[in-house]
C-alpha cells in the first residue's frame, strides 16, 4: 500500500512539472540577462520585446514574434511572423541559453551569446526600468 501511495506521489509531482514545460504561450513572462543587461519580455502568444544594452551601455527595444518548438525545446524568435529564415534568436528551454542566429558562408548558423546560467525567469512590474537601473 505504501509503494503505491509512493508511485502515486511521484507520477503526480512529476506530471504536473512537465505540464508546465508544455506551454506555447510565454505571454507576461519575462526572461532578464542581468550581467549584460538585457531581457525578453513576452507581451502576447507571439510577439516578444527583446531590451539590449550595447557596449556603449545604449539600451534598446525591439519587437519580434515567437514559436515555441516542445520537440526540440526552444524558443525561436523571428523578426518577420511566418518566414523561419528571418529567425534571429533562440532559447533553450531547459537550461536557458540564448543564441544568436546570423548569416555566414555556410549559410544560417548560431552563436552562443548567452552562456548557460546567464539568464533567468522574473517577474517584476517596469522591465525596462529594471535593467535601466542595474547600469
Amino acid at each position: 500500500m505504501i509503494k503505491k501511495l509512493f508511485i502515486f506521489i511521484f507520477l503526480f509531482i512529476y506530471s504536473s512539472s512537465s505540464i508546465a514545460l508544455t506551454k506555447n504561450d510565454f505571454s507576461n513572462n519575462q526572461l532578464l540577462c542581468p550581467t549584460l543587461l538585457w531581457g525578453f519580455e513576452f507581451i502576447s502568444p507571439n510577439k516578444v520585446k527583446v531590451i539590449n544594452t550595447d557596449l556603449n551601455n545604449v539600451t534598446s527595444i525591439d519587437e519580434y514574434y515567437y514559436e515555441v518548438d516542445l520537440k526540440l525545446s526552444y524558443i525561436n524568435i523571428f523578426s518577420n511572423k511566418n518566414n523561419i529564415r528571418d529567425r534571429v534568436y533562440s532559447i533553450e528551454l531547459n537550461s536557458l541559453r540564448v543564441d544568436v542566429w546570423a548569416m555566414t558562408g555556410g549559410g544560417f548558423t548560431t552563436r552562443e551569446m548567452f552562456p548557460i546560467g546567464l539568464c533567468k525567469f522574473v517577474e517584476i512590474n517596469n522591465f525596462l526600468s529594471y535593467i535601466e537601473s542595474l547600469k
